[in-house]
């Protein structure tokens, strides 16, 4: 009698380490999503084992090798002396590996006996895992089990333009088949179809922290509106505007009739003290004035991170979108999830999120304050348009695209 065996999917995770983050909601998603699977996975080396023991660990050293090869082979006269004399230090020179872990995936294959009914899936992509998927199929070729990538933004790990171009020009010429390429966003994917003709499908999104709700009972504001900014503080979140939103938002408020209103900021304490990045926010932490700060930690369990979520009434994303003008946002997707209004840059990505008349567009710190007072003001105008866009988020989850290769493989 013959066993079936049943189909493995190899989730490829480097930099997954603790039980906080979208990280370890990638896994479960995906988990969730492909019940019938045996999931086993390979993370890096900060991983503590929370999820479940790993069947290969990425080390950062292999990153090494390849960027060399990479800036001596792409980059400018002076990036390509460095890289030989580093090459010549490492002892690299007859013994480079043509990726970062072409063979260490080839070594998983074969140790879990793996064909082409499996997957390795890698949700958090970037150029080394590409090009280590593009070795992998050139060690087994046939023999290798399909690859998913899934990229989050533009950068793609190599954060030289020059470098990066060539590699995806180069990669592009000799992608199998086999290893097919998604992006989270659809413009990201636009940009990269545009730019260097690569065969990428976008839309590829993952349930983050907040699981999509039924429509809450609307909170009493009998004290005062709650508007949240999560996550740790970074420059290209727009952290470093926080302090000019808030001056604008208290000087607002001051004259009009939104009522009270508070700032929930996630960060370390070191950010709210001297030399912080929300130093200046110190003004507003007392409780007198129309407009209150309330500092919240920023590496909360996720059962704690989603109560913090729940207990706002609307959030506020302040990003830089030279940066999320082609990433996406897991907190787009948790206040799309929770039905809260969102305040964003103009310009962002995720519109297919924004566009239900669940947000606002701003741009200057007094149009922040003037959108944050306009949701306080009325928060019912937007009960409608947060529900559209939870059935859309919905939607977009169920209709995943990654899904019609799973099944395009039975």
């Amino acid at each position: 009698m013959v066993i079936e065996r049943g189909r493995t999917l190899v989730i490829v995770e480097r930099k997954l380490a603790q039980n906080r983050g979208h990280h370890h909601t990638q896994i479960t998603a995906l988990r969730t999503m492909l019940p019938d699977f045996k999931t086993v996975l390979i993370t890096g080396e900060a991983y503590g084992g929370f999820l479940g023991t790993s069947a290969a660990t990425l080390a950062t050293s292999s990153l090494k090798g390849p960027k060399l090869r990479s800036r001596l082979r792409h980059g400018r006269p002076s990036e390509r002396l460095g890289a030989l004399l580093g090459i010549l230090r490492k002892g690299l020179l007859f013994n480079m590996p043509a990726s970062a872990y072409g063979r260490q995936f080839a070594e998983v294959v074969n140790k879990l006996e793996l064909d082409q009914s499996d997957f390795i899936i890698v949700p958090t992509a970037d150029l080394d895992t590409l090009e280590s998927s593009i070795d992998l199929h050139h060690i087994l070729r046939d023999a290798a089990p399909r690859v998913i990538l899934r990229f989050l933004n533009a950068e793609l790990g190599d954060r030289n333009d020059r470098v990066r171009s060539a590699r995806l020009r180069e990669v592009q010429a000799k992608l199998p088949k086999r290893v097919l390429l998604f992006t989270e966003t659809e413009e990201l994917a636009a940009h990269l179809r545009r730019e260097f003709e690569i065969p990428v499908t976008g839309g590829f999104y993952l349930p983050c922290s907040v699981p999509i709700g039924e429509a809450a009972e609307e909170r009493v504001l009998n004290d005062r509106f709650r508007i949240g900014v999560f996550g740790e503080p970074r420059r290209e979140k727009g952290s470093s505007r926080i302090p000019g939103i808030t001056t604008a938002l208290a000087q607002k408020a001051a004259a009009g009739s939104a009522g009270l209103l508070e700032i929930v900021v996630q960060g370390a304490a070191a950010d709210f003290q001297k030399h912080g990045v929300y130093e200046a926010l110190a003004e507003h932490q007392a409780s007198g004035g129309a407009v209150i700060v309330s500092p919240h930690e920023n590496r909360l369990s996720p059962q704690e991170f989603e109560r913090l979520f729940a207990s706002v009434d609307a959030i506020l994303l302040p990003y830089d979108t030279s940066l999320y003008n082609l990433q996406g946002s897991g907190v787009i997707q948790d206040a799309v999830a929770a039905r809260k209004p969102i305040i964003y840059t103009k310009g962002m990505s995720m519109m297919s999120f924004l566009d239900h008349g669940n947000a606002l567009a701003a741009e200057t710190d007094p149009d922040f304050a003037e959108a944050i007072i306009r949701v306080a003001s009325d928060p019912s105008a937007f009960r409608e348009g947060t529900a559209r866009a939870a059935a859309y988020l919905q939607h977009a989850l169920a209709a995943n695209p990654f899904l019609d290769a799973i099944n395009a493989a039975q």
